[in-house]
């Protein structure tokens, strides 16, 4: 249910965003917001305590974005807080930003290695993945040492799955079907 409400929000400030042409500038404003708010244990804590009051939490966006984030987006954050929907703040920013990178054919591929991979590996599976699924890609990659080796990549809800933790289940269960 907060996924579905989350997206609402999400998808109207989109849609303002493009019958304003404002796609670029709501998004790098978004960016920020998301980032610092994501960081600040604080000021999340903040958002979800239930005895300061919606005028006080919007007070602190106000305080904290009035120079860096347009009238939209603090009229969206508005609603939101007047709606006691503040815990889903973050939920909301980061499905916009999400909506963004799917009309502008950007998507992120999540790589993980048993090692560490270097800018050069990287780039390689960046321009093999853009090439094949024709997007721009970004890559968040991040160290399993349970892989044993080989590589699990996961991009736009599909698995590849090169490991060697793989391969060797792959010879287990063929094993044991024998």
């Amino acid at each position: 249910m907060a996924k579905l409400i989350s997206k609402r929000y999400a998808v109207a400030l989109f849609e303002l965003a493009k019958e304003t042409d404002k796609i670029d500038l709501f998004n790098s404003q978004i960016e920020l917001m998301y980032n610092s708010i994501k960081e600040d244990k604080e000021f999340l804590a903040v958002l979800n305590h239930p005895r300061i009051s919606g005028g006080e939490k919007f007070n602190l966006f106000q305080t904290i974005y009035k120079d860096n984030i347009s009238d939209e987006i603090l009229g969206l954050i508005s609603i939101v807080v007047k709606k006691n929907r503040e815990t889903e703040i973050l939920e909301i920013l980061e499905t916009f930003l999400e909506l963004v990178r799917d009309y502008k054919g950007i998507t992120t591929a999540y790589v993980y290695s048993a090692i560490a991979l270097t800018n050069e590996q990287l780039t390689k599976i960046k321009q093999n993945l853009s090439k094949n699924l024709n997007k721009e890609i970004i890559i968040e990659a991040s160290v399993n040492p349970e892989l044993i080796g080989g590589l699990l990549i996961n991009v736009d809800g599909k698995v590849i799955d090169n490991s060697i933790k793989r391969n060797l289940e792959d010879i287990k269960k063929s094993l044991i079907n024998n």
